[in-house]
């Protein structure tokens, strides 16, 4: 794999996951926030909600006119095998592009975005076959369009990078900061970067009181990959943040093993070098699918650890059996997270504004609410329109050199499900992607999946 995946994306594009069981990231560049807004965002980002400029966007760039602006979507396909979307959780070809169809109407009827209509083309993707992928990536591309919107067929697989190449703007929930990097401004992520998503992690951990003594707490085990070397150090920055000592903490190196699979082995000595130094909690640091593997070999050795993890993936609703880890080792478990996921299994929370907008444009076409679609797709696809809507709103140019000025220009906006809240005004000035809010999540064991009992969204850690 030649390019990392996001491991808190915005979960239907873990697809990838279920299929190939592949590392979450590798080589991630370092990025961190120069400063972070305290407030809670209460604007939903639904296009027209947001401030505007007063004046449409000035000037001309390839697939975009004075009237309309090409958008092109990949739609996950996965054909071949005993594989199919349906088999993996995700929905349709002909349901994918009905939802974005819909909501590109909504955006049109609505005045469109920096006064252009959208038009929308859709090229089937295949993500299990990796030389159809970077085809298809080949084909968007020479379609010239202003803007790629990628499900994640492209970037989670690693066949995306044509498009940036050819000075064409990708967008993606699942880009990596050295992406981000080598082909600005090119290349923008809606959401935040996984680095950011460490550290709110564990600060949030210690802020709910994970790492007292008094509690409990001795050791925290941390488990991490030499697939992502940034990673790591982003978490050794956050603990020592944390003010954690180094004498309280144990990692556990999984290497970067032959097709990224973590084997059987490696977790056997992963639990027993913790057990045997007294490891009360364990934490992933990005080191993709370990945490499942993990929790069943704990539990046939007998060992019961507080998991106390950081965007972890096993707590996404479409991750395979194998994927979900063991459910008696995992009681007790916390996930602090900046998705959504967990609220719409948890009895009594109710949808915010933001996600009863997104939920009007499908039930007015006799479509279910995100919390009922399969891995709350529709909600990632109101996500990814409104933020095209929102940055050429703000945009003074449609030169792409101009856009992160747009996108920082947002500001601070509350997500449909499976979103939440993002500020684009507190990431660096010039950047391309937004700084996440997060809250915790708990596992319960009897219905065996995660749950917010508190919705309430926190500030990002500075």
């Amino acid at each position: 794999m030649s390019q990392s995946r996001h491991p808190r994306s915005l979960g239907l594009w873990q697809v990838t996951a279920a299929l190939l069981a592949m590392c979450l990231m590798a080589g991630l560049a370092l990025v961190v926030p120069s400063s972070a807004s305290a407030a809670l965002p209460t604007t939903a980002a639904s296009g027209r909600t947001l401030a505007s400029t007063s004046s449409c966007a000035k000037g001309t760039a390839p697939g975009i006119s004075a009237s309309a602006v090409k958008v092109a979507i990949t739609v996950v396909d996965i054909t071949g095998g005993s594989l199919t979307n349906a088999s993996v959780g995700i929905p349709t070809v002909a349901q994918q592009e009905q939802y974005w169809n819909l909501v590109a109407k909504t955006i049109n009827d609505s005045g469109g975005a920096g006064c252009r209509k959208l038009q929308l083309s859709f090229t089937d993707v295949n993500p299990v076959d990796t030389a159809d992928a970077e085809q298809s990536c080949l084909t968007i591309a020479n379609s010239h369009p202003y803007i790629v919107l990628d499900s994640g067929a492209l970037t989670e697989i690693g066949a995306s990078n044509c498009i940036p190449a050819a000075k064409e703007t990708l967008i993606s929930q699942f880009l990596t900061p050295d992406q981000l990097t080598k082909y600005f401004p090119y290349a923008i992520q809606p959401n935040d970067v996984p680095t950011d998503g460490l550290r709110n992690g564990i600060l949030g951990l210690k802020q709910l009181g994970y790492f007292n003594t008094a509690k409990g707490f001795k050791k925290l085990g941390v488990l991490y990959d030499t697939c992502n070397p940034s990673l790591i150090a982003a978490e050794r920055s956050a603990i020592k943040q944390a003010h954690l000592p180094s004498s309280r903490v144990v990692e556990f190196n999984l290497g970067c093993p032959a097709g990224q699979a973590f084997t059987a082995a490696s977790m056997e000595q992963a639990v027993l070098a913790f057990k045997s130094d007294g490891v009360t909690d364990v934490t992933n640091a990005g080191a993709g699918g370990a945490t499942a593997s993990f929790t069943e070999e704990a539990a046939q050795q007998h060992y019961k650890p507080v998991y106390v993890l950081t965007a972890d993936q096993i707590s996404l609703p479409s991750v395979s059996a194998s994927e979900a880890g063991n459910p008696a080792n995992l009681k007790g478990a916390v996930n602090v997270t900046a998705s959504g996921y967990g609220e719409a299994q948890t009895p009594g929370v109710k949808p915010s504004g933001a996600t009863k907008r997104c939920d009007a444009i499908y039930a007015a076409a006799g479509l279910p609410t995100v919390y009922k679609q399969l891995d709350g797709y529709g909600g990632a696809v109101c996500i990814d329109l409104w933020f095209v809507q929102a940055m050429l709103d703000h945009a003074t140019s449609v030169k792409p050199a101009n856009l992160p000025t747009a996108i920082h220009a947002i500001g601070s906006v509350l997500y449909p499900y499976p979103g939440g809240p993002i500020d684009y005004s507190a990431a660096p000035k010039g950047s391309t992607y937004g700084v996440g809010y997060w809250r915790p999540e708990y596992y319960v064991e009897s219905c065996q999946c995660w749950q917010v009992p508190n919705p309430t969204w926190h500030p990002p850690f500075k």
